[in-house]
């Protein structure tokens, strides 16, 4: 008879014995209901990729990305990517070029409707910065601003000179301090028709004022602009450049530098210009400018990743920009529409509280009707500027808001039910007309930029890179 050890060891053996059948059924159990569980989850996961591709087919162009070239209706580019490439390398964007990180002081876009106390101070430290997008009426309401805004102390500007000095009310008689920001007071201070990324995000617009006044002070910047029909302006644009207007020096800085020639190659050789450009040709390049001009200008382009279009797709780029340029405009002081330059003028009247000693109505002709032009191509630009269609139409609804609200206002003060803020009251003057900018007729409107921004030589009045952009 075994002894007691080896029996409690032959028993401890059967009992494992026995148990095993259970333990490895449990296991095997255990084992199909992970496989189970991991197969569903793999299902999930070839469901949603597939949902995945399915709107990535429909909803998503991926020609939008990176280099893809794309054509308007039926036109085909003149030069190649890899030409255009070589023409922005040719004309230096990239080069000689020393950024300047500027620091925003105390930027705001001032709420004038909200409270009398943000009206606009012309003796204090209150500047007026106009941003003039290209064939908007711009040129005749900043010539408008230094010739015939009614203030105390009218701006002076020297014979044979494009820059005026727009003095404060009771400045010492040397001092450089003004309440103007724009082409007939700066000059091209922050690049030739500088944008908002480059006025505003950028902080140039406080940085030049810091440099012209010597000191640094808290100012309160009101911005303002115009905009144009979109079909309108694009062939006003069209017929500006075809009789030779290109705007190369046109910086495009946006988080502190140009765009490489990769990311904004050029249209034409720079060497050979433009003039004479067909239509089809103009409405072919993917890389022209004139395409959405205003939403451009007037968005915060960091948002997007400035001109680098290859880091998202265009539908989302141009949402981004869109509801950007939106916004800005909502907090603009004023801005005016050239197709309504009285009402115009009366919204700035009111909101700024000045006026003008003429109307800013006669100036309202151009030559950018639609004679020449086919069907097809007027097609071919409404398409080319949807966002501009679509800013348009969200301004002139702002707009009549706008207008609506100064005139409510306007025609209680006049019944005696209301009181505006402390008024202004300011002497009439007339400089004498030596001293005064150019005037051009109004049928001249379109062609009036084009000495003054590609062939001027007076020193006042060019961009000048190294005294803006460099310490």
């Amino acid at each position: 008879m075994p002894n007691s050890t080896e029996h409690s060891r032959r028993q401890a053996l059967t009992s494992t014995a026995c148990r095993r059948p259970s333990a490895y059924i449990t296991m095997k159990t255990d084992n199909r209901a992970m496989r189970q569980r991991c197969t569903g989850i793999i299902s999930i996961v070839f469901i949603l990729l597939g949902i995945g591709l399915f709107i990535s087919y429909f909803y998503v162009d991926f020609h939008d990305f990176g280099d893809a070239s794309y054509t308007s209706i039926g036109f085909t580019s003149r030069y190649s990517i890899d030409e255009m490439r070589g023409f922005a390398y040719k004309n230096g964007l990239s080069r000689n070029f020393k950024p300047k990180l500027y620091v925003r002081w105390n930027l705001s876009f001032n709420r004038m409707f909200e409270d009398s106390e943000n009206k606009f101070d012309l003796a204090g430290k209150d500047v007026l910065v106009f941003l003039h997008i290209q064939k908007t009426a711009g040129t005749s309401f900043e010539r408008f601003l230094v010739r015939y805004l009614d203030t105390p102390t009218p701006c002076s500007c020297n014979l044979g000179k494009k820059r005026c000095n727009c003095p404060r009310p009771h400045a010492p008689a040397k001092s450089k301090a003004s309440w103007l920001f724009s082409r007939y007071s700066t000059g091209w201070a922050c690049g030739l028709h500088a944008d908002f990324t480059e006025l505003s995000v950028s902080g140039c617009v406080d940085h030049v004022m810091d440099k012209r006044e010597g000191t640094h002070k808290k100012r309160r910047y009101f911005y303002t602009t115009f905009l144009r029909d979109p079909v309108s302006r694009f062939i006003s644009e069209y017929r500006h450049v075809e009789r030779g207007a290109t705007w190369l020096a046109s910086r495009h800085v946006c988080n502190g530098k140009p765009p490489t020639p990769d990311q904004l190659p050029m249209c034409f050789d720079p060497d050979v210009g433009w003039e004479g450009v067909p239509i089809e040709e103009f409405l072919s390049c993917p890389y022209n400018l004139a395409f959405n001009r205003m939403t451009r200008m007037l968005a915060d382009l960091t948002l997007v990743h400035c001109y680098d279009h290859s880091s998202m797709n265009s539908s989302t780029r141009d949402r981004i920009m869109l509801e950007s340029a939106k916004n800005n405009l909502r907090n603009f002081a004023f801005f005016g529409i050239k197709e309504r330059m009285d009402d115009s003028q009366f919204m700035f009247e009111k909101a700024f509280n000045m006026k003008f000693t003429q109307s800013l109505a006669q100036w309202n002709k151009s030559k950018s009707d639609a004679n020449g032009l086919t069907p097809r191509e007027l097609q071919a630009i409404r398409d080319k500027n949807y966002l501009d269609i679509q800013l348009y139409e969200f301004a002139v609804r702002l707009f009549d808001k706008r207008l609506a609200l100064l005139k409510s206002n306007f025609d209680s003060t006049e019944t005696g039910q209301n009181i505006n803020p402390k008024a202004v009251v300011y002497v009439k003057s007339n400089p004498p007309k030596a001293a005064l900018p150019p005037q051009t007729s109004a049928e001249d409107e379109d062609d009036e930029d084009s000495e003054i921004e590609q062939t001027s030589t007076d020193k006042d009045d060019v961009y000048d890179e190294s005294e803006y952009f460099n310490e």
